[in-house]
C-alpha cells in the first residue's frame, strides 16, 4: 500500500499448462480494482510465490521463483506508478548450481530494494541477495550473504529502513539445532 492508500496485489495463477504471475492495482481515489495484468511472460516453466514491496509514491517491485525447465531462478518486475505500468520481467539470479526459492523483498524510501532467497549449491541451501538501484533502474549481481556451511538455511526475511540500511534474517541448521542468523547491509 502506498501513502495515498493505493495498493498492489500479486499472485500466481494457472493457465491450464503452467502457473504465471499476475498483478492488479487498487485505486483508493475511485475505491476500485483495475484490470489484472500478467507481469511475467517466460513460458519455460511455472512461476510461484510472488512477493511485492511498494514505496510511498506507489512504485513497486515484485519477485518470484520460476522454473526454466531444469531449475528454479529468481525473477523480478517493477511497477512504475507514474506511468501505471509494469516493466518487462527479468532474472535477478541465474546461478546454475541449483534451484532458488521463496524470495523476499523490501524497499527503502528512495525506491531502492533488496531481495533475499535460499539457493541450493548442490550440498545445502545458502542465502543470496541482490540489490535494485532506483537511480540506475537496475539490479546488481546476486551475492552470497552467509557462509556458514554447517547446515542448510531457510525462511529468509528482510527489512529496510528509510536510509537504505537492511537487515536479513534466516533460520539455519548447525547440524543439531536450528538457529537464527542475520546479516546487515549498510
Amino acid at each position: 500500500v502506498d501513502a495515498s492508500g493505493n495498493a498492489l496485489a500479486v499472485w500466481y495463477q494457472s493457465d491450464g499448462i503452467r502457473t504465471n504471475i499476475w498483478a492488479n492495482r487498487y485505486d483508493a481515489g475511485t475505491d476500485s480494482w483495475g484490470t489484472a495484468a500478467l507481469i511475467e511472460n517466460d513460458d519455460a516453466g511455472s512461476a510461484y510465490d510472488p512477493r511485492i514491496a511498494v514505496d510511498a509514491s506507489g512504485n513497486a517491485l515484485a519477485v518470484w521463483y520460476q522454473s526454466d525447465g531444469i531449475r528454479t531462478n529468481i525473477w523480478a518486475n517493477r511497477y512504475d506508478a507514474g506511468t501505471d505500468s509494469w516493466d518487462t520481467a527479468g532474472l535477478i539470479e541465474s546461478d546454475d548450481a541449483g534451484g532458488a526459492y521463496y524470495p523476499q523483498i523490501a524497499l527503502d524510501a528512495s525506491g531502492n530494494a533488496l531481495a533475499v532467497w535460499p539457493h541450493y549449491d548442490g550440498s545445502r541451501y545458502n542465502i543470496q541477495a541482490n540489490r535494485y538501484d532506483a537511480g540506475s533502474d537496475s539490479w546488481g549481481t546476486a551475492a552470497l550473504i552467509e557462509n556458514d556451511d554447517a547446515g542448510s538455511t531457510n525462511n529468509p526475511q528482510i527489512a529496510v529502513n528509510a536510509n537504505g540500511n537492511a537487515l536479513a534474517v534466516w533460520q539455519q541448521s548447525d547440524g543439531a539445532t536450528n538457529n537464527i542468523q542475520a546479516n546487515r547491509f549498510e
